[in-house]
C-alpha cells in the first residue's frame, strides 16, 4: 500500500540511487550476454575446426594408405603383365617354328616348283613376265578370279585411262575424247595381242605347263594357310613348354590378389579402428582448450543470472516504491534532479507540484 511521502531528499536519492544501480546492472548484464555469446561462439568455432582437423587429416591418411597400396597393386599388375608378355612371345616364337616345321615340305615344294618354271622359261627362251601372276591372268585365265581381274583392267585401261589423258590435255575439248579412246585401244590392243603372238602362239604347250605349276604354288600356298590357321586356332600349349611361364604368372596373380586383400583389410582397420584413434588424438588436443571455454561460458552464465535476478529485482522495486509516485517518464536521474530542485527551492510544496511546474516550464 502507497504511504505519503514525509522526507523528499530521501525519496529523490533513493530513487536516483536505485537508478543508478539499476543502470550500472544493465549495463553488466548487457556485458555478460554479450561475452556468453563470444564465447559460445568460440566454442563452436574450436569445435567445428577440430571437426575440420579430424576431416582433413582421416581423409589424407585414407588418401595415403589407398595410394600406397594402388602404388604396390600396380607394380604387382605390371610384373603379371611383363610376364604374360614374355610368355606371349615365346609361344609367338614356337608357334612360328611349329608353323614353319609343319610347312617345311610345302615350302620346299614352292621353291622346287618355281625353279621348274624358271628351267622351263629359259629352256623355251620365254621372257621372265611369262611366268608371272598377271601374264597367266591375262593370257590364260581359267579361275573366277581371273575374269574378275581382266573385267577391272578392261574398265581401267579402256574407260578411266583415257579419261585422265583426256584432262591432262591442256585446253582439252569433246571432240579429242573419241580419238584418244580409239588410241589406247589400238595401243594397248596391239600390245596385248603382239605378246600374245610372240608368246602364247608359240609357246602354248611350254605356258599351259607353266600355269599348270602355277597351280601347284597356289594349292601349296592354300594348304599352308590353312595349316597356319589351325595351329593359331590350336588352344592348346602341351607341345609348347610353356609350364615355367604358367607357374611365375600364377604366382604374380596370387600376389596382386594378396595385395588387394591386405588393402580391404586395412582399409576396414582404419575405418573401424585408425579413424577413431587419429580423431580422439586431435580431440585430445583441443580438449583443454575447450574445457577452459565451457567454464568461462559457465561462470558468464551463473554471473549473468545472479545480476539478471538483482536487476529484476531493483527493477520491479523502482516500480513499487517510486514509479507509482513519479510515472514511467520522469524515472531519469535528471528530471529527478530537477524536481529535488523545485522542492527544496521551495517552488512546489509537493511532488504533484514540482511534476506540473517542471512540465509547464519544458512545454514553455
Amino acid at each position: 500500500m502507497a504511504e505519503p511521502i514525509l522526507d523528499y531528499d530521501s525519496f529523490f536519492e533513493g530513487a536516483k540511487s536505485a537508478l543508478l544501480e539499476l543502470d550500472t546492472l544493465s549495463t553488466e548484464e548487457e556485458r555478460l550476454r554479450a561475452e556468453g555469446e563470444r564465447v559460445t561462439k568460440a566454442i563452436e568455432a574450436e569445435k567445428k575446426a577440430v571437426e575440420g582437423r579430424i576431416a582433413e587429416t582421416t581423409s589424407k591418411r585414407l588418401k595415403e594408405i589407398t595410394s600406397t597400396y594402388d602404388a604396390e597393386i600396380k607394380k604387382a599388375e605390371d610384373i603379371r603383365k611383363s610376364l604374360e608378355a614374355k610368355k606371349g612371345k615365346a609361344k609367338s616364337k614356337k608357334v612360328s617354328e611349329r608353323i614353319a616345321d609343319e610347312t617345311k615340305d610345302l615350302h620346299d615344294h614352292i621353291a622346287n616348283t618355281k625353279s621348274e618354271i624358271k628351267s622351263e622359261i629359259k629352256k623355251e627362251k620365254l621372257p621372265g613376265f611369262c611366268g608371272g601372276r598377271l601374264y597367266h591372268t591375262l593370257y590364260f585365265p581359267h579361275k573366277f578370279f581371273d575374269f574378275v581381274k581382266i573385267v577391272l583392267a578392261v574398265l581401267v585401261i579402256f574407260l578411266a585411262m583415257p579419261m585422265v589423258i583426256y584432262k591432262l590435255i591442256p585446253n582439252h575439248r569433246t571432240i579429242y575424247l573419241p580419238f584418244i579412246y580409239l588410241a589406247v585401244i589400238i595401243l594397248i590392243g596391239g600390245l596385248y595381242i603382239l605378246i600374245g603372238n610372240l608368246t602364247k602362239a608359240r609357246h602354248r604347250d611350254s605356258l599351259l605347263k607353266i600355269r599348270a605349276l602355277r597351280d601347284t604354288i597356289d594349292n601349296d600356298f592354300k594348304r599352308i594357310k590353312l595349316i597356319t590357321k589351325e595351329i593359331n586356332n590350336d588352344s592348346s600349349e602341351e607341345r609348347y613348354d610353356l609350364g615355367d611361364f604358367d607357374a611365375e604368372i600364377e604366382e604374380a596373380k596370387v600376389n596382386v590378389q594378396s595385395i588387394k586383400d591386405k588393402k580391404t583389410t586395412a582399409l576396414s582397420e582404419f575405418e573401424n579402428s585408425t579413424k577413431k584413434i587419429i580423431a580422439d588424438e586431435i580431440a585430445d588436443n583441443s580438449r583443454e582448450k575447450l574445457e577452459s571455454l565451457n567454464n568461462e561460458l559457465e561462470v558468464t552464465k551463473q554471473s549473468l543470472g545472479s545480476i539478471a535476478a538483482r536487476r529484476s529485482e531493483i527493477n520491479l522495486d523502482i516500480s513499487d516504491k517510486y514509479e507509482s509516485y513519479l510515472g514511467r517518464d520522469f524515472l531519469q536521474p535528471a528530471k529527478i534532479e530537477a524536481l529535488q530542485k523545485l522542492i527544496s527551492d521551495k517552488e512546489a510544496a509537493n511532488l504533484s507540484e514540482a511534476i506540473d511546474l517542471y512540465q509547464k516550464r519544458q512545454n514553455g
